[in-house]
């Protein structure tokens, strides 16, 4: 018996749901870092990512050829043409690695922020979209080897660190504020898991 198929609208739309979840999951978690005095300054920084980051990806999705088809014909004929379907998910998925890159970046690194359950978290999201098999192993190396990299950035930037005189460690407040931001991430992160999942099982 061959399984129903989703429909590509409603894995667009749910494209869409991940975006804006990953969104106010990120804003959330830098509204938790910047009341902490060693994270506030980066946390502030970091607002302007997620501006660019929802208006690129929001662009690609809404641009998709399975939801341009839907509102397009509203612009007559100044509708823009498509973006195929393939290239859109690919496209989306690149940006939100990117942009969670230059999030952990800003936060402490892999060791330290709690951007990088949102790392872990993608390729997941690519299952839940039906992307093909080859395209998940890339989203998945990808990701390896982007930790793997923050991993040996921030191993290096602690050394120089604690080489330094002047080093201040984390107060113990701040190890709370920190604490939360990463439970929230976390939790949040599972829950965003859980909600696409059950959003384009088959009927």
């Amino acid at each position: 018996m061959v399984a129903p198929q989703v429909q590509p609208t409603t894995l667009a739309g749910a494209s869409i749901v991940i975006q804006v979840f990953l969104l106010s999951i990120s804003f959330v978690t830098l509204k938790l870092l910047s009341k902490s005095y060693s994270a506030r300054a980066a946390a502030i920084a970091s607002y302007s990512s997620l501006v660019v980051w929802l208006i690129l990806a929001l662009v690609v999705i809404l641009m998709g050829e399975d939801l341009l088809s839907q509102w397009g014909p509203l612009l007559g004929k100044l509708s823009p043409p498509p973006i195929p379907r393939d290239f859109a998910f690919m496209a989306v998925f690149i940006l939100d690695i990117i942009f969670v890159t230059i999030l952990i970046l800003r936060t402490g690194g892999t060791k330290l922020s709690p951007f990088t359950s949102v790392m872990f978290l993608l390729p997941s999201l690519a299952i839940f979209l039906r992307e093909p098999v080859g395209r998940f192993l890339f989203y998945s190396l990808a990701v390896g080897i982007v930790y793997v990299v923050l991993l040996r950035a921030t191993l290096k930037s602690q050394t120089t660190d604690f080489d330094r005189s002047d080093y201040d460690a984390p107060s113990r407040s701040d190890e709370l504020l920190d604490d939360r931001a990463t439970i929230w991430t976390n939790i949040t992160c599972l829950a965003l898991a859980t909600l696409i999942g059950y959003i384009t099982q088959p009927e």
